[in-house]
């Protein structure tokens, strides 16, 4: 064995050299690369920098909005309040992105659960709260909309009092493909009597008003009007808009029909299914009648050790099935992003690992961060039709009785509402 390995040393040596040279080489133009490389790095960690000296430095309001007893309107009109709530301003020249570091304003609609009583907000930059009330106050006067502390600060989470569980959502199917709505469900027929109403949201409602003492459970949807992205947004951003995207999955879908024909000379070809026909129109439909978003959702469950019920976890992983439809889209599980699986006892010594994923959602979630770093992720495309599907004023068909309802039927906005 000795013998060989000295028979070895000369090719060894000559593989050393080789590496040696190509070392060298790689220094003696390093002149010609480096400093692309060094702007590179440079540009990405200023770009970061100035981001998140300006995040650092606007307010944020957490707003509550407590419907009143009776809604008799469809989520069309939380539609409108999005298609109100849209705008790309913030970021308009290349300046403003690369040297101030501005960013265009994104919201959190959320609904929450503190030991069964269930809340439905908005985290907004405290500049834009008076479009928020606006908007609301437009579509829904009889609403009431206060200011509130934010429940995910206020909550003493640690590791020791409280255990967690958390996940981020994402779609099961390609851009521009809907999930199903609220017209799908009908609910934009506002003849219907309420009790022959089926709103899907009905069902998270319920999920959030079954926890009991000690529990919680957040879910945040977050949410930037979509724009197309070029290099001035950032190191290597090429971003095509919603509507681009759209049109390529249509483009695709048209290439690759389905069903086979026979023709009357017995030959044969091929021509898009019913199934595609409707996949293509209900993509027409709500890409074409409503605004365009950039969206990230994430769900958490706390609850204190004594309290915690791990049948709920499944509950919130299915918080959105009603939303779902066959052939066209879903929101579902994105992934082990938070929940990293441990085969072995040795990939996660003590919990260190996992304990760290815990802490590291709950610090994402009160920060509101997706969009940008510290906690920085592909998000997904929804429109306000959707969107108004997911998160919005429900009628009386949402029996859950811990809603959080104003008593009166009927209210008016307020008279000093800034104009």
């Amino acid at each position: 064995m000795y013998t060989e390995l000295v028979a070895q040393l000369p090719s060894l040596w000559d593989q050393f050299m080789r590496v040696g040279d190509m070392l060298y080489l790689l220094f003696k133009y390093s002149p010609y690369w480096g400093p692309f490389v060094l702007a590179t790095v440079f540009a990405h960690v200023w770009l970061r920098y100035v981001r998140a000296k300006f995040i650092a430095e606007q307010e944020n309001v957490l707003l509550e909005i407590r419907p009143p007893a009776e809604v008799m309107k469809s989520p069309a009109a939380m539609q409108a309040v999005f298609d109100g709530l849209w705008q790309k301003a913030g970021e308009t020249t290349f300046i403003d992105r690369l040297w101030f570091g501005k960013v265009r304003m994104w919201y959190s609609f959320e609904l929450v659960s503190t030991e069964g009583q269930v809340h439905m907000y908005v985290w907004v930059r405290t500049a834009f709260r008076q479009a928020v009330e606006r908007t609301f106050y437009a579509h829904y006067p009889e609403v009431e909309i206060v200011e509130s502390e934010d429940y995910s600060t206020t909550l003493p989470y640690s590791l020791e009092t409280y255990n967690s569980w958390g996940l981020d959502f994402g779609l099961s199917s390609a851009i521009g493909v809907p999930i199903k709505t609220y017209i799908d469900y009908h609910l934009d027929q506002t003849s219907a009597k309420e009790e022959q109403k089926v709103d899907p949201i009905a069902h998270v409602f319920e999920y959030l008003g079954s926890l009991g003492k000690g529990e919680h459970a957040w879910i945040q949807i977050l949410c930037r009007a979509n724009k197309k992205e070029d290099i001035t947004f950032g190191a290597m951003r090429n971003r095509k808009s919603y509507d681009e995207l759209s049109r390529m999955e249509i483009s695709r879908i048209r290439n690759s029909p389905e069903e086979t024909i026979v023709f009357p000379d017995g030959g044969v070809g091929k021509t898009l299914s019913d199934r595609q026909i409707k996949r293509i129109q209900a993509m027409n439909r709500t890409g074409l009648s409503s605004t365009h978003w950039d969206v990230g959702i994430r769900g958490v469950y706390i609850a204190e050790h004594e309290h915690f019920v791990g049948t709920n976890i499944p509950g919130l992983i299915g918080v959105w099935q009603p939303f779902g439809s066959p052939g066209y889209n879903s929101i579902v599980l994105n992934g082990s992003r938070w929940q990293p699986i441990f085969t072995y006892p040795w990939q996660d010594f003590n919990g260190i690992r996992e304990n760290k994923k815990k802490v590291q959602i709950v610090d994402a979630y009160r920060r509101r961060s997706w969009f940008h770093a510290p906690y920085r992720f592909p998000h997904f495309y929804l429109t306000s039709e959707e969107l108004a599907t997911i998160w919005h004023i429900p009628g009386s068909v949402a029996k859950t009785p811990t809603l959080q309802r104003i008593s009166s039927a009927r209210g008016q906005a307020p008279a000093n509402l800034p104009q």
